[in-house]
């Protein structure tokens, strides 16, 4: 007796095969042959088509980081000056701006009292020195004691430390210039009775601009770098737009700032041209130099189950390579992962890839 086959299975049987041709059919856009000129390479499956893709070369990139502060300039040499002693300005001797050198006397105070002083002292000086003298020749011959002699050496002692008190009396009356430098305005005029909290003027040793700004704890490695490039900064400031101002970072605070996590520093910065003044605001920029990374376009990186990843052609077949993202910059990625430079990362053409298979590199992006 002759056994029929149900109608419903043979449909399900039917239906099966009509989807594996269908499926080989899409894979490998026809029945085996080639389609449309493109080659059907091994290891794509049965009739399947090598994928096209477009690629770029991974490159090498610093991971170089930039770090910007706010700062305030303040010169090399810096003070206020104040009289020594009080008493009437007899002289000003200096302007707004001028440039002066150590030891130049910029205020003279009344000193006539002083002189007199020093010419009273070196008159009692020499006194003493004659009397000294006789009492040793007197003292060979036994008419003085030995004692009147040391009496004698004493007051020439003493009369030698008043006059120096006197001369130095006199020296106070003169203000100097402690170091070379620009002076601002005369803020007395002759006439004027100072004391010693009397504020004569500022002077400033500016040849060297030096700006005070802070760095983040997590960058302090690299200012003890032994490359000095490391260390160099740029500096821009409202009072001249435009203009760039190369600086150094030569000095750091001993201790980082325990609740700011900030270190202090300060850069110097050359100021030849004397356009630079303390007090101005600065905007500092530190480029620090980083280690090499390799570098993909953003498009490049793919993320799945197990994290991120690039697709790398190698031998003409797709391998997926575990990434992971060190830095992105300008359309870029850093990244950490087992390629190498000049290896061809596939950046069009992602969808139909997988471990292993053969693909057409149709174009290489420069």
């Amino acid at each position: 007796m002759q056994r029929t086959i149900p109608t419903r299975i043979l449909a399900g049987i039917v239906l099966t095969v009509l989807a594996v041709l269908a499926v080989v059919f899409w894979m490998g856009g026809g029945t085996g042959q080639e389609a449309a000129g493109r080659p059907m390479l091994p290891g794509n499956g049965i009739g399947a088509l090598a994928p096209k893709v477009i690629t770029e070369k991974v490159k090498l990139t610093g991971n170089d980081r930039v770090f910007e502060a706010i700062g305030t300039g303040r010169a090399r040499l810096s003070v206020q000056i104040y009289p020594a002693s009080a008493g009437e300005v007899t002289a000003v001797n200096f302007t707004a701006q001028q440039r002066v050198s150590k030891g130049d006397v910029l205020v003279q105070l009344d000193d006539r009292e002083e002189k007199l002083a020093v010419r009273l002292a070196e008159v009692r000086l020499a006194q003493a020195k004659n009397l000294l003298s006789r009492y040793e020749q007197a003292v060979k011959e036994g008419a003085v004691p030995q004692s009147e002699v040391d009496s004698a050496r004493s007051d020439v002692e003493a009369a030698q430390v008043a006059l120096d008190q006197a001369k130095l009396a006199l020296e106070h009356r003169a203000v100097l210039a402690p170091f070379s430098g620009v002076v601002g305005i005369p803020l007395v005029d002759p006439g004027d009775r100072v004391t010693t909290g009397t504020l004569i003027t500022g002077l400033d040793d500016r040849d060297i601009l030096q700006v005070d700004f802070e760095v983040p704890e997590a960058l302090a490695a690299a200012l003890y770098s032994p490359d000095e490039s490391v260390r160099r900064v740029t500096a821009t400031t409202p009072a001249w737009p435009g203009r760039t101002f190369d600086g150094i970072i030569e000095a750091l605070e001993s201790r980082v700032d325990p609740e700011r996590r900030t270190l202090l520093v300060r850069a110097s910065i050359r100021n030849e041209e004397d356009l630079l003044r303390p007090g101005m605001s600065f905007t500092t920029r530190w480029a620090i130099p980083g280690a090499l990374y390799p570098t993909v376009p953003e498009i490049a990186l793919q993320w799945g189950r197990e994290g991120s990843f690039i697709w790398v052609i190698r031998q003409g077949a797709a391998e997926r390579v575990p990434a992971r993202v060190v830095a992105r910059s300008a359309g870029a990625v850093l990244l950490e992962s087992e390629v190498q430079e000049g290896e061809h990362v596939v950046v069009e053409g992602l969808q139909r890839l997988r471990p292993g298979i053969r693909v057409e590199v149709v174009a290489d992006e420069a």
